[in-house]
């Protein structure tokens, strides 16, 4: 298939097409909030809970923890699959939130962390999605956030990373660098630097999700040559409801009440944020954001 990307008018038509998205990613739904509402309800009780609960003392004590089958396989499947799609028209991995697929799954860890946490969440705008293949790497060690010292027993921002393909530690598994053992926790956030030695591997199979304060130290390793494909996964963030204060730049998102134009809208500043080096964006793809995001502040401020 042509790229999709080619120019800057064929993506400004491709991404105001719900038709023409749906061409692409065909094993996906695109309501763009014409289909039915998905109401955001109180967290819902889990046979996990005894596993969950275990992992709230790890969050507190490491800022760092696992849930287990957050995902449904048949879901991990499918989100490969179009993601793969996607890059086939040389098209960024992150565009998969133009679909209903990762919003869902969002909601439901959204439900599966509050619980676990003990204190509601809610999702942000902050998303992200990689096709990480052989002999490429995924991000390089960063922190969430690092102007403000964030809750140890339920952080105010939490970072939510899906494994979508099994993700073991050859294929760019993400490491973190527990709380106590972190050299610039809590006084010093803006290093980045820590022993080899305090690096963990979190390795995890399609469907689970780690999720970490958003003050830990993480990146993703490198997918070996060898390794049998690329790593897929996706990342949102969720914010304490009773914390908004913390994390002013971040914005509560209704997900399934956005429209087609609303998601398009938000892409185009997670591209302006987080695609500035990324091989999967474009130079075409990061024009089109700057247009898209210009377009959107202009008409908001008239």
């Amino acid at each position: 298939m042509k790229p999709l990307s080619a120019s800057v008018k064929a993506l400004l038509d491709l991404t105001s097409s719900p038709d023409a998205l749906s061409r692409i990613a065909t094993g996906l739904r695109l309501d763009g909030g014409r289909g039915p509402r998905h109401p955001d309800v109180a967290p819902a009780a889990d046979p996990r809970r005894d596993a969950d609960l275990a992992e709230r003392g790890w969050l507190e004590r490491e800022g760092f923890a696992h849930a287990s089958a957050v995902a449904d396989p048949a879901v991990c499947v499918a989100l490969v699959r179009e993601i793969e799609a996607l890059r086939a028209v040389e098209l960024p991995a992150v565009f998969v939130y133009a679909f209903d697929e990762p919003w869902a799954l969002a909601a439901e860890a959204r439900k599966r962390i509050s619980a676990l946490v003990g204190h509601d969440y809610r999702l942000v705008d902050d998303v992200w999605a990689w096709h990480v293949p052989p002999a490429s790497r995924g991000w390089p060690p960063h922190r969430g956030i690092s102007d403000v010292r964030l809750a140890r027993e339920a952080p105010e921002l939490i970072n939510v990373w899906v494994a979508l393909s099994d993700v073991t530690a050859d294929r760019a598994c993400m490491y973190a660098v527990s709380l106590a053992d972190d050299p610039g926790y809590p006084d010093a956030l803006g290093r980045v630097d820590a022993p080899l030695a305090a690096a963990r591997a979190l390795p995890a199979p399609a469907g689970d999700a780690l999720f970490w304060n958003a003050n830990v130290l993480h990146w993703g390793g490198r997918c070996s040559e060898r390794a049998s494909g690329p790593r897929v996964s996706c990342s949102f963030s969720l914010s304490r409801v009773d914390a908004a204060k913390h994390v002013p730049d971040a914005s509560l998102v209704a997900a399934f009440e956005m429209d087609l134009t609303a998601r398009m809208d938000l892409l185009a500043r997670m591209v302006l944020v987080y695609g500035g080096d990324q091989a999967d964006v474009s130079d075409v793809v990061r024009e089109w954001a700057t247009i898209t995001h210009g377009l959107t502040t202009r008409f908001s401020a008239s």
